[in-house]
């Protein structure tokens, strides 16, 4: 060999050698890596990283996934690009739903884009006619329930009472939503209500922005996963053995006969439900319902009541303090949500000692005004003329009532449940959506007809928040100045430096 000639610097075999730990060394990696992507599929940890909790799931509703064994299909229809934001947080809630539970699918329909694939999954469902194009689908072995995409939101509506002309959007109803229509669809139980009519009660058949009761009839059937019909309690008619809710809202034309109060208190003597909706509309200072609730220690009073500093109008109030350990209110106060009242009457509970006998109704006021609320009430006089005397303080303004056992009476459907709440304009098609009053009626039916996995803590709305950047005309001035020209110019600064340095 040449002396000239440079020696390689390993032998043959170091150099295999250093091949084969190479090859050793990838396929170890690789191994590591399969071995940790086998790991994770069965034993995985998310955690949330967005400062958004809209996009987070309550360990509630995981537990709920976690039981879930049906198949649900689940459909997003939605115009990706002209509602961008919704569709965004609706796409990102639902991968939360397939992560907890693979039973869970989602697909994606654009109809904007895909018309033939649009007009098939309309006539699938015969959905058709409907006006509002952007919803979601829940599909269960053909028990289907559809969320649309305008009741995602609640709407803040104090501008407009303060003579504002719009309406912000202040809370995303995703979760409650889609974990309702799921529970919907694989629940194969369905109750029944019975609105009373009959009184100058709240129609659930009248719909629009009135006194009508069609909203909450429909969230009844749609949310509640439960029928709906109504009954008149006059001659001989009784109420139906199905009855699993009986509903009497705002009653102010007429007064309940004896007869019809009987028939109501041998109902719930069979450990049975009841929801009353009361107001000040009546034109008598009772409607006579007040016979019965008196019966089951609640008491009510015909005071307009008056809270200034937690009204918008005068006549509006928003209780001032909610009750937070009662399962009706619980999930309200987790969340900071409000409940918005009109004409609201005083619903106390009448009970004589604060020590309960064990076969007594439990009553348990679940919000109160504060303590600077004014009640003024008509009083007729011994020479006739009618004055107006007030009295202030603190305002119960509803009332739960339960009670698991009675003397001499075999409860076999379970314990009698009342919820009295002292307003009726609260559910009515005008305010349903207003404030958290959507997410009160929902609580307050589900714990009425006991689905306590439906009361889930942090499943409410969930806020919105937003934020106004402030810019004057001399600050935008400035920012034009900086943007034009200051940024451009240090650019060209610095590039002249490094130039003269590289020069040099």
């Amino acid at each position: 060999m040449d002396a000239d000639t440079p020696k390689p610097s390993f032998s043959r075999s170091r150099r295999w050698l250093i091949w084969c730990n190479t090859i050793v060394g990838v396929a170890a990696v690789l191994a590591l890596v399969a071995m940790a992507n086998y790991l994770a599929s069965g034993y995985f940890k998310r955690f949330q990283v967005s400062s958004s909790s809209r996009l987070e799931i309550t360990p509630q509703t995981s537990a709920l996934l976690k039981r879930l064994t049906n198949q649900i299909d689940v459909t997003v229809f939605y115009d990706q690009q002209g509602n961008e934001e919704i569709y965004g947080l609706v796409s990102s809630l639902l991968k939360q739903y397939t992560y907890a539970n693979p039973n869970i699918t989602v697909q994606t329909i654009d109809y904007k884009r895909s018309g033939g694939k649009a007009a098939t999954l309309l006539a699938k469902y015969n959905l058709g006619t409907l006006k509002d194009n952007n919803f979601v689908i829940f599909d269960s072995g053909g028990r289907v329930k559809v969320v649309y995409g305008k009741d995602l939101y609640d709407y803040d509506i104090n501008a407009v009472l303060s003579g504002g002309d719009s309406v912000r959007r202040n809370a995303f109803k995703g979760e409650l939503l889609f974990s309702a229509a799921i529970f919907a669809v694989t629940d194969l139980r369905r109750p029944k209500a019975y609105f009373v009519y009959g009184h100058g009660e709240h129609d659930p058949e009248i719909s629009g922005l009135d006194t009508g009761y069609a909203k909450f009839a429909s969230l009844l059937k749609d949310e509640i996963n439960m029928d709906w019909d109504k009954i008149s309690l006059f001659g001989t008619n009784e109420i139906p053995a199905d009855c699993q809710l009986l509903i009497i809202a705002g009653p102010s034309k007429a007064q309940f006969q004896e007869y019809e109060l009987d028939k109501i208190e041998s109902y719930l003597k069979e450990g049975r439900r009841l929801l009353v909706m009361l107001n000040n509309l009546a034109i008598s200072a009772t409607s006579g319902i007040e016979q019965t609730l008196a019966k089951w220690n609640v008491g009510v009073e015909s005071y307009k009541i008056e809270d200034k500093g937690y009204s918008v109008t005068g006549d509006d109030l928003v209780p001032a303090n909610l009750k937070g350990d009662h399962p009706v209110m619980k999930s309200l106060v987790a969340e900071s949500l409000q409940v918005y009242l009109v004409l609201p009457r005083t619903v106390f509970s009448n009970s004589v000692s604060s020590a309960r006998a064990a076969d007594a109704p439990q009553v348990d006021v679940l919000a109160m005004t504060s303590t600077n609320a004014v009640g003024r009430f008509r009083t007729r006089e011994a020479n006739g003329k009618i004055e107006v005397r007030e009295v202030r303080g603190a305002f119960p303004l509803m009332v739960a009532v339960e009670q698991g056992s009675i003397k001499n009476v075999t409860t076999a459907r379970g314990v009698t449940r009342i919820l009295v709440v002292g307003d009726s304009l609260c559910f009515d098609n005008q305010l349903l959506d207003q404030a958290a009053n959507h997410y009160f009626a929902s609580s307050a039916v589900n714990w009425l007809i006991d689905r306590p996995q439906m009361l889930l803590a942090g499943m409410g709305p969930r806020p919105i928040k937003e934020y106004k950047l402030m810019v004057t005309e001399a600050n935008m001035k400035k920012l034009r100045w900086i943007l034009l020209a200051g940024m451009p110019g240090a650019i060209l600064f610095f590039g002249g430096l490094v130039w003269m340095r590289r020069r040099s």
